[in-house]
Formats: structure tokens, C-alpha cells, sequence
């Protein structure tokens, strides 16, 4: 087996960096200026893109060359011829080509044009929005005007055939591109306006500005804005705008997308009638399901009232009436009973006899206290009551006579006289 090269990611990307930069080299490219945003507010680069029909690249303009790289202004639609290297940026792995040399081939002229018609426009009230009318939900006509065996003209009837709208769809066809396109443009336009159709598709597929100039003729912007009809206009690809996107009742960002529109009212009552076809059996269900229970509630409810089951709630009633009747006159006698014998003991504490019963108690504690306070008790125990002769005081203290003072001493069994030494 041969040997294998193992290359890390980074060694495959500097080495396909080194393969363009040899054998490719410096390149001139005819091109048309993509996605241009000016230069980046922070660094001061150039990002946008260079596109042709059928393809795109990332376009870098560094800030130090863009000087003496450019060769007039650049601005969105602008072809321009330009010099460059293939880059990769590792981190990304993408490629970019890397501008030296950029200058005009002339369609800066058309872009300038397109923004002073547009400005011109504006400024006579033909975009704004007051003026334009709504689009019908679901429309039953439409015209559809576009180039014959187009990819646009493919992507409509492909898409109407998809959403199997019920739409009767007429078709005009016109030249979408170069000298004379825009008076064939009007003519279909004034042709599909005769017939009263509900709303009138404009649509081509994508191109640069050149490409696309028909639809940015000033007769054409001033004839969809006169029209009588609702008109969709559907030119281009997403990223494309030409002024009768901005006249136009309705833009669409692509002829599929516009065609989608049409529909979506058809696709929406559609997806509807299927909910309610869904639901309408369940509904039905319920229904039934309902009138069964109530129907059973009605059958129950008459049973009930059948003579028999009258008759034995009827007994039950009285029955619990019975009952509660001899509780009731059980508790009451109960009752009376308790009161009885309260009022029994009250009278019996309150009669004659126990009144002077508790009197003669309340008498012998009082003998007994007035007894524990009699002063000849106290002299019997053998205390005895002193005074000074002349005086109504009791002696207390000794240190309140002198010596030589007469005393007179009250005993249990009599009195003395005494003399204090």
C-alpha cells in the first residue's frame, strides 16, 4: 500500500491557501456587487459579495489598499472589474477573494438612476401606504403576468398545481428583460386589467440590476400604480428590489413565495374544513354521549316517582321522624329532671334548720376567736399587766421607769403593788 500523508486541519487549509496562490495567482473577474454595506464601522473593511447568474464569492477589501484600490464608488447592483487573490480563512475554513483593483463597468450609473427614481416616486405619493389595497383571501382569478417557459413561470404553476387552490389562473407572458420589455409589461398589465380578475401576479425570476431594469421603468411604476386590480409583484430573488416592489399592492420575495401567498387563504380554509370534518364526528360523540346521560337521568328521576318508592321514602321519613320525636321527649324529661333535682338541693341548702345550722357554726368560730383574744386568758398562762399607778398605759419597756417608781401588777388571781430598785 502506498503511504499514507496525514495532514492536520490546519496543514490541509495552508496548503490549499499555497496551491491557490500559485497556481492561480492574481485573477481579473467581471462581477456584480452583492450584499455592499460599506466599509465596517470598527476596522474600516470592505465584506460583501461578487455574484454573477449562476454563482457567489465573498469579497474582502482591506482598509489599507481600499484607497488605491478603488476606482469610484461602489454601491448594491454596481458591476464592476476587479483583481484579486483566492484566501482561506483558517479559523472558518472559508474561502474569500481578496480585492487589489475595483472599478466600475457602468451599472453605478443604473443604481444612481434607480435611487433618484425612487426618491422621485416617493416624493409624489405613489408608495405610500394609504394608496395601496388589500389582497382578496382567496382569490377564484388571477393573471399572471411573466416570461414565457420561464423558471419563474415554472415555480408558480408548480406551486399553484401543489396547493390544489381552486383558482382559475391566466397567463400573459411578456419579455421581462431588455429594450422594450417594460411597454410589453404594460400591455399585458392593461390586458389583465380588462379582464377583472380578484389580483394580478407581476413576477420574473432573479438577476443583477441591469437584468432587472424593465421593472424599474418610471411608464411601468405609474401603470401598476393606475391599475384598477390588486397587483402582487414577485420579481427577483429575496435579496432584489426594484420600484415595483414599492408601487406594488403586496411584494413578494420570490415567484414561489408569491404564489404561496395567493394560496395560503385556499391552503388555510382547507386546513380548516379538515379540522372541522375531524371534529364533527367527535362532536357528534359528545352529543350523543350527552343525550345518553340525560336520557338515563330522565329514566332514573321517573323511577323514582313510581308509587312503591314513594311509599317507601315516605316510611322512611316518618320512621326518622319517629325517632326524633322520642329523642326530643327523652332529652326534655332529662332535662326537667336535672332541673328538678337542682332546685331540690337548693331548697334543702336554703330550709329553716340548715340555715341555723350554718348560723351556729359561724357563731362558735366567732366564741372561739373572741375567746383566743380575752386578756385573762392570756393572764391565766401566767403573763401579767403592768402600769404606773396614775397612768392608763400598759408598761412596755423597763427603760421607761426609774428606780424607786411604785408599780402596779395585774395578775390572773389579783393585783400587787412594787417598788422598782
Amino acid at each position: 500500500m502506498p503511504e499514507r500523508r496525514v495532514l492536520s486541519v490546519s496543514g490541509l487549509l495552508e496548503t490549499a491557501r499555497s496551491l491557490l496562490d500559485s497556481d492561480i495567482g492574481a485573477v481579473w473577474i467581471e462581477a456584480e456587487v452583492f450584499e455592499y454595506r460599506g466599509p465596517h464601522r470598527g476596522s474600516g473593511h470592505f465584506y460583501f459579495k461578487l455574484r454573477d447568474e449562476d454563482a457567489t464569492v465573498s469579497a474582502i477589501l482591506w482598509r489599507g489598499v481600499a484607497q488605491r484600490a478603488l476606482h469610484g464608488e461602489l454601491c448594491e447592483g454596481q458591476k464592476v472589474l476587479a483583481r484579486g487573490r483566492f484566501d482561506i480563512y483558517a479559523a472558518r475554513g472559508t474561502l474569500s477573494f481578496v480585492l487589489e483593483h475595483v472599478e466600475p463597468l457602468g451599472s453605478g450609473d443604473l443604481a444612481a438612476r434607480f435611487e433618484r427614481l425612487k426618491k422621485d416616486l416617493f416624493a409624489q405619493g405613489l408608495f405610500d401606504v394609504e394608496r395601496k389595497r388589500p389582497l382578496p383571501v382567496r382569490p377564484q382569478t388571477i393573471v399572471v403576468i411573466t416570461g414565457k417557459d420561464s423558471a419563474a413561470e415554472a415555480d408558480i404553476l408548480h406551486t399553484f398545481a401543489e396547493s390544489a387552490a381552486p383558482i382559475h389562473i391566466l397567463m400573459h407572458y411578456a419579455r421581462v428583460q431588455g429594450e422594450g420589455a417594460a411597454s410589453e409589461l404594460i400591455v399585458a398589465l392593461d390586458h389583465a386589467a380588462r379582464i377583472k380578475p380578484d389580483l394580478i401576479l407581476l413576477s420574473r425570476g432573479g438577476g443583477s440590476l441591469e437584468d432587472l431594469w424593465a421593472f424599474n421603468e418610471e411608464s411601468l411604476v405609474r401603470a401598476i400604480a393606475a391599475c384598477e386590480i390588486p397587483v402582487m409583484s414577485a420579481v427577483g430573488h429575496e435579496v432584489d428590489f426594484t420600484l415595483c416592489d414599492f408601487v406594488a399592492d403586496q411584494r413578494a420575495i420570490t415567484p414561489t413565495d408569491g404564489a404561496q401567498q395567493i394560496c395560503a387563504g385556499w391552503v388555510l380554509a382547507r386546513e380548516w374544513v379538515q379540522r372541522l370534518a375531524a371534529a364533527v364526528p367527535q362532536r357528534m360523540q359528545g352529543l350523543l354521549r350527552d343525550k345518553h346521560y340525560a336520557l338515563n337521568r330522565a329514566m332514573r328521576a321517573f323511577l323514582s316517582q313510581a308509587p312503591a318508592r314513594r311509599v317507601d321514602r315516605a316510611r322512611v321519613r316518618f320512621s326518622f321522624a319517629e325517632q326524633r320525636l322520642c329523642t326530643a321527649a327523652a332529652k326534655r324529661l332529662l332535662r326537667a329532671n336535672t332541673t328538678l333535682q337542682r332546685q331540690a338541693r337548693c331548697l334543702h341548702q336554703n330550709s329553716p334548720h340548715g340555715r341555723l345550722q350554718r348560723a351556729a357554726a359561724v357563731l362558735d368560730k366567732a366564741a372561739a376567736r373572741l375567746e383566743a383574744g380575752d386578756p385573762r386568758a392570756l393572764l391565766a398562762r401566767g403573763y401579767a399587766l403592768i402600769q404606773i399607778p396614775g397612768q392608763t398605759a400598759f408598761l412596755r419597756d423597763p427603760a421607761n421607769v426609774e428606780p424607786g417608781t411604785l408599780l402596779a401588777i395585774q395578775l390572773a388571781a389579783g393585783k400587787l403593788a412594787a417598788r422598782v430598785e
